[in-house]
């Protein structure tokens, strides 16, 4: 039954209703690369040669460990340095995600919360304090949280007597994962993690360029974000112009200051902003949703931890686990495998969520619930950011047996995972086999990695695992070794022996 189950879940995208895409546009057609094998491989004989024959033409000075297993028989169709550590980059967030799961469940969801030690509100003034208990919520919007504040004005206070506390303290003060390279943290993919996490710690913005040479860029803003203030120094140079940039500079004052050129048009430029001094930006958001509620600040706005036995004012919770998961595997979200990582630390140790405690659990929850030989794996930060991350493809293949077979999150982690040709970081990959693969990518400099499910001509389940670990630049080249050597599983059919 088990079995008929996850039969049906990788199979179910590959019905068709031919009759509805005839009304349809055209959809895209994938090319069938003349390197590609189609040809029928017949029993593990076979299978294995073909493999090697195209590791030995398409890989030089590189290591790679691939391992394939029958979901369905359970026995290994094709081993190669399946116990060497190598870098696995985001097939990490594998191990995060079941690990998540097995722990915390499918339905659990973060708490963000307005708490309170007053007694009563008299006259529409809180007498006492206001909490902010922020949880680490990776999916919190500042929408959100302007929903959250109303929860003040509904409960008619017009004023606090006391202090605001914001309360941080879910997580540690380490925003950035252990041997993170530096220009990463630049960018968004690498926003840090911290229990105040609002909009991925992201913030967009668009710089339109004057209609006069000379004059000055506009900065447009979305009323989607709470921004500090902007200092804007851009200027609009002639249209044919090609050496103009935009750059963000970091300012001490938690300013956004945006300088450069860009050229005379019509198109606007996108810009994105990684939050930085996070417990200022904390402080300001939160003192301008209560201006703009008109709530008055008897006290001050700062940090500290919220004791025990407060009320409850209000609550925002995130979507369940599941659909957070659902976003971590499809588009390798390095926020929400960060966020959980630490949250599962926290919740596992009892202790504010670190790097470190997040490892420790991870590394336990898979040991000691999918039986994992943890042995050499060094996990560090959840989503594979890290070089210093180490795994085994046996390790690997472990995670993905039990989370295949283990019902009551097997849909959950299964369905979650990219699909070939059709979604998340697979959409632009192995469109001539579309839909019969469902794998997690990992790509990191010198590094690419794929692991997760295909489905064999015989319809029969396979896993597979492949890292590898190379030269800067080559990541391309061993995306297609990866696709090629995935795309031969899929023309494998077993030899039943009498």
């Amino acid at each position: 039954m088990r079995l008929a189950y996850l039969l049906f879940l990788l199979g179910m995208v590959l019905i068709i209703d031919h009759s509805a895409l005839a009304k349809k546009k055209k959809p895209h057609s994938y090319p069938k690369p003349a390197s590609v094998v189609l040809s029928t491989i017949y029993g593990m004989a076979q299978l294995n040669n073909e493999l090697n024959r195209l590791i030995q033409t398409n890989l030089s000075n590189a290591d790679i460990s691939v391992y394939v297993r029958s979901m369905k028989y359970g026995d290994m169709l094709y081993a190669r340095n399946i116990h060497r550590l190598l870098i696995p980059a985001s097939t990490l967030k594998i191990f995060t995600a079941e690990a998540a799961l097995l722990y915390l469940g499918p339905d659990y969801r973060f708490s963000t919360q307005l708490l309170t030690d007053a007694k009563s509100v008299k006259n529409g003034i809180l007498q006492g304090n206001l909490y902010i208990v922020l949880s680490g919520d990776p999916s919190l919007t500042y929408y959100d949280l302007v929903d959250l504040m109303l929860s003040l004005k509904t409960q008619q206070i017009r004023a606090i007597a006391g202090n605001v506390y914001i309360d941080n303290t879910a997580y540690d003060q380490r925003f950035y994962g252990p041997g993170w390279a530096w220009k990463d943290i630049n960018y968004c993919y690498a926003a840090p993690i911290s229990a105040s996490i609002i909009n991925h710690n992201c913030l967009s913005f668009q710089v339109t360029p004057s209609k006069v040479s000379g004059r000055a860029a506009q900065v447009l803003t979305s009323p989607k974000y709470f921004y500090p203030p902007i200092k804007n120094s851009v200027i609009t140079k002639a249209k044919r112009v090609r050496s103009c940039s935009v750059r963000l500079l970091s300012d001490q004052n938690s300013m956004i200051t945006i300088d450069g050129c860009m050229p005379r048009g019509k198109y606007a430029w996108g810009v994105s902003y990684v939050i930085a001094d996070i417990p200022e930006y904390n402080r300001a958001l939160f003192k301008s949703l209560l201006h703009r509620l008109s709530v008055n600040v008897y006290g001050s706005v700062t940090f500290e931890s919220a004791g025990s036995h407060l009320s409850l004012i209000g609550t925002h919770n995130s979507k369940p686990l599941r659909l957070l998961v659902n976003d971590m595997l499809k588009k390798s979200d390095n926020v929400i495998a960060g966020a959980l990582f630490k949250k599962l630390g926290q919740l596992y140790s009892r202790e504010p969520g670190s790097w470190e405690n997040g490892s420790f659990a991870v590394s336990q929850i898979l040991a000691k619930r999918a039986g994992v030989d943890i042995r050499g794996m060094r996990v560090l930060d959840g989503s594979g950011l890290s070089p210093d991350n180490l795994a085994t493809s046996a390790q690997m293949m472990q995670v993905l047996d039990f989370a295949y077979h283990h019902y009551p999150t097997s849909y959950e982690f299964v369905s979650a995972l990219p699909i070939a040709g059709v979604d998340g970081t697979l959409k632009h990959r192995m469109g001539y086999i579309a839909r019969k693969v469902r794998a997690k990518t990992g790509t990191i400099s010198g590094v690419a990695s794929l692991a997760g499910y295909t489905v064999s001509e015989n319809k029969e389940p396979l896993a597979f695992v492949i890292m590898i670990n190379g030269s800067k630049g080559m990541g391309w080249r061993y995306k297609v070794l990866e696709d090629k050597m995935t795309t031969v599983l899929t023309r494998y059919v077993r030899i039943q022996v009498n």
